[in-house]
């Protein structure tokens, strides 16, 4: 009789079958799905950092010109700590490749950074800062840019878009700083005046949004009345003091918002 061996595998096959089916069963190359939330959300904190770059410059500029009356120290050392923190949370999406590179880009250049913007604060220190600066700026925009190409979706677009006036009301403040520090070539000037135009057309493109609910308009009417008030006190030198009064305003509003965006 001839005897059948069907049935008389070994434990250590049994375990090897059973494991080779689930390999089967599973999908290849799976990757993380995130929501459209989750995406808004990122977009959001990527586009803090852009702000970030901004503020940390801002006070540096600050220390440098003895205006200690917006503790801009403890400030820069909050804002730099918030910027590190960012990244780790960002880096939490690098299942998203887009986005690697500029994660990588900005890891490598934050030693050297730290050590000039924790430097005592000099005018010498500003060209090179300013170059690291707008590297860090274009690097972080490029996440946002990459996260919302991601969503595909219109609003990742207005959290992108009403992110980037918390960033711009921080640059006007940050030029308008080194126009009195003595910078004022071409390069701070045109800087200065195409970050108050951006934030003017900001405003316009955020309240055309359909979707935007009675909290959010306030907030954007609440934004552009204080931008308004305050645009003349640009053209005049010295008048650091109410520019950051009104600063502070602004990016409080369009924090706020941004935040709402986010979570719509």
């Amino acid at each position: 009789m001839v005897k059948t061996h069907f049935c008389s595998n070994t434990p250590t096959q049994i375990i090897f079958l059973i494991l080779f089916s689930l390999i089967l069963i599973l999908p290849v190359n799976a990757s993380t799905t995130h929501s459209d939330t989750e995406l808004n959300e990122a977009i959001n904190r990527a586009g803090l950092q852009r702000m970030l770059t901004q503020k940390i410059l801002k006070s540096y500029c600050q220390i440098g010109q003895d205006q200690f009356y917006n503790q801009p120290e403890k400030k820069l050392y909050k804002s730099l700590s918030r910027f590190e923190n960012g990244l780790l949370l960002i880096s939490e999406f690098t299942d998203i490749e887009e986005i690697n590179d500029s994660l990588k880009s900005i890891k490598q250049m934050m030693p050297q950074y730290k050590t000039l913007i924790l430097a005592p604060a000099t005018k010498d220190n500003i060209p090179p800062l300013i170059k690291m600066n707008e590297k860090l700026l274009a690097l972080s925009h490029q996440i946002v840019l990459d996260l919302e190409k991601k969503s595909g979706k219109e609003l990742a677009k207005i959290v992108n878009v009403a992110g980037r006036q918390r960033m711009l009301s921080q640059r006007i403040e940050l030029f308008y700083l080194l126009r009195d520090w003595g910078f004022n070539d071409d390069f701070y000037r045109d800087e200065l005046a195409e970050s108050r135009q951006a934030f003017t057309e900001g405003l316009v493109y955020l309240n055309q949004y359909k979707h935007n609910t009675p909290e959010v308009e306030g907030l954007l009417a609440k934004a552009d009345r204080s931008f308004n008030l305050f645009s003349h006190s640009l053209d005049n030198t010295h008048n650091a003091f109410l520019v950051s009064l009104t600063v502070n305003q602004l990016l409080k509003y369009m924090d706020t918002a941004t935040y709402l965006y986010s979570k719509m």
